[in-house]
């Protein structure tokens, strides 16, 4: 299982955010260093990582589908859901999470 960025992966990571691109600030929501925070129990709503990044919650959602491309360029996917969570429980707004494959 994929559960840590390989240092290629750090190095674009940090060469984007050097060009000050905002999604893999995105994607460090889902990150601790390298070790990925995979699965629906690390799931956040898009208001909570537009606080976390002192964005807008409108501009969040392309910013998260940017980053999403890149996780899917690399074989990792950074998914969202929205509708009914575990157990059939309203989940509210969209979730992104962190899986693997």
């Amino acid at each position: 299982m994929i559960d840590h960025l390989s240092p290629r992966e750090e190095e674009e990571l940090a060469a984007a955010l050097t060009r000050g691109e905002a999604w893999p600030r995105a994607l460090a929501c889902f990150a601790d260093g390298p070790r990925l925070l995979l699965g629906w129990d690390r799931a956040l709503g898009e208001a909570e990582i537009a606080r976390r990044l002192g964005a807008d919650t409108a501009a969040v959602h392309e910013v998260l589908e940017r980053a999403g491309r890149w996780c899917a360029a690399h074989g990792l996917h950074l998914m969202s859901y929205a509708g009914e969570g575990p157990g059939a429980d309203p989940v509210g707004e969209t979730r992104w999470f962190m899986a693997v494959g």
